[in-house]
């Protein structure tokens, strides 16, 4: 070979050297072959980190559960979930510890129980550390530890009973701290074996989970009720500040349960007629309607602030009593539907736009921050004595297609009676339906009053012309 290529040195006149073919080819396998290299030296590199960052996070993974033993000392009760992202070498790691009870029966649960009974009593705390980092390859998996804290002292007895107490948000966002659960003997039941529980034995707020735990209890059927931190306002999906959960049974060496769901509540505004304009009288004792998917709440007179349970969704928002169809009153049984009020349930008529509902919606990043609330209604002019100082209007037989209103509504607008004879016109704000209209000094000497002037309505739609029909169809 070497006899070969000096040979062809020696050639006079012979300068060939490599084809352009051959320098191509050779780049190549340079290039595939410095790639390789590359990529395995990255791979190399990422592999060293990531066992480099496994191991501090297998360090972060035991100071959680020293953590958690210390703090069980003295705190077993209200121990919650914990999440902490320190920086290690410039990395950030994600520690989050989860604790649960276990019961006897083998139950793992945060603060809730899947029955009523036959749950056991409260056993030890199961700790579960996970520890994830900035820049984890795809295959690698968290760093995980686990652990168990029993109490230092007894929180059971074999002849007295467990509840624990879960609050959750309605946004799903998880548990709500810092709010009190009051237990006591539930009035409601005869015979009852439960005695008061004092203030020494009532549990304590809850924690970050929403968990709270009341030991010790005598067997028997109890309330829970909740209350919101001092100068807050706090709702459940029904409204209620204080939610109650009754008939909570007690059982000797068991557990039993309490959810709820409870927020910070949303600061609804509302805004009456904000859809006319004119200054129209809106009445005294009108009642406003709420509903959100978990049904209606109403509030009565008008008020400028409604604090609401924070419904992801929102609220649609009605001048006037709302009721859905089927409604039936609790004594009688009978039918106290009402709909006329939401605009939604009137038919579609031709050459007319609807005016849709108010609606209210919370702030998901500010969630008790103030919410518009605007309260559509329609409006007409009446034309009375200048003496009269009352305008009352009563939902009457529905016309022009008014869904109806089988709950009979009364409005009473007041104002100051000018001196002299002779008529005065005063715009009225009403809730969308069928209305008839009187005016007088006192509520014992109303007469019928003439209409004009209708904003959302027709006139004449009754047996007098006092009746007006407040419609949500306006003229296109």
């Amino acid at each position: 070979m070497i006899s070969w290529t000096a040979a062809r040195l020696r050639r006079d006149g012979d300068d060939e050297g490599l084809t352009l073919v051959e320098v191509i080819v050779a780049l190549l396998v340079f290039a595939t072959i410095i790639a390789g290299s590359i990529a395995a030296v990255g791979t190399v590199l990422s592999m060293t980190a990531d066992n480099r960052e496994r191991e501090v996070a297998s360090n972060l993974a035991q100071q959680a559960i020293d953590v958690a033993r210390d703090e069980a000392v003295t705190n077993i009760v209200d121990q919650d979930e914990n999440v902490s992202s320190p920086v290690v070498n410039d990395v950030k790691f994600t520690v989050r510890s989860v604790v649960a009870w276990v019961t006897t029966k083998g139950i793992d649960t945060k603060c809730t129980v899947p029955a009523t009974s036959g749950n056991g009593a409260l056993l030890f705390r199961r700790v579960s550390v996970t520890v994830t980092w900035d820049g984890m390859r795809g295959t690698t998996k968290p760093v995980r530890a686990d652990t168990v804290v029993s109490p230092t002292s007894k929180i059971n007895d074999p002849t007295l009973g467990t509840v624990l107490i879960s609050v959750q948000s309605v946004r799903g966002t998880g548990g709500v701290g810092g709010v009190t659960a009051s237990i006591a003997p539930d009035t409601t039941v005869s015979p009852n074996t439960a005695t008061v529980v004092p203030a020494a034995g009532q549990p304590g707020r809850t924690n970050n989970d929403g968990c709270t735990v009341a030991t010790k209890l005598s067997p028997g059927s109890y309330t829970v009720t909740l209350s919101p931190p001092a100068g807050s306002q706090y709702r459940d999906p029904l409204q209620a500040p204080n939610p109650v959960k009754r008939s909570i049974t007690v059982a000797a060496g068991d557990s039993s349960g309490a959810s709820f769901t409870y927020d910070p509540a949303m600061d609804a505004q509302p805004s009456y007629a904000s859809n006319l304009s004119g200054g129209f009288a809106i009445p005294k004792d009108l009642t406003t309607s709420f509903v959100s998917s978990y049904g209606a709440t109403t509030i009565t007179p008008p008020a400028s602030d409604v604090y609401l349970s924070p419904v992801p969704s929102g609220y649609q928002v009605y001048a006037g009593l709302y009721a859905p169809a089927g409604t039936v009153s609790p004594t009688t049984g009978a039918d106290t539907s009402c709909l006329s009020t939401d605009p939604t349930t009137w038919p579609a008529k031709p050459g007319t736009t609807l005016t849709a509902p108010g609606t209210a919606v919370v702030d998901a990043a500010n969630p008790t921050s103030p919410a518009p609330a605007p309260v559509n209604m329609g409006g007409t002019t009446v034309t009375i004595p200048k003496g009269d100082t009352i305008i009352q209007a009563v939902t009457t037989t529905p016309a022009n297609g008014d869904p109806g209103c089988k709950a009979t509504q009364t409005l009473t607008i007041t104002r100051t009676g000018n001196s002299g004879t002779g008529t005065a016109d005063v715009k009225i704000a009403l809730p969308y339906g069928t209305w008839g209209v009187r005016s007088g000094t006192s509520l014992a000497n109303l007469r019928a009053v003439s209409l004009k002037d209708v904003i959302g309505g027709l006139l004449g739609t009754g047996t007098s012309t006092n009746v007006v029909t407040i419609d949500p169809r306006l003229a296109s």
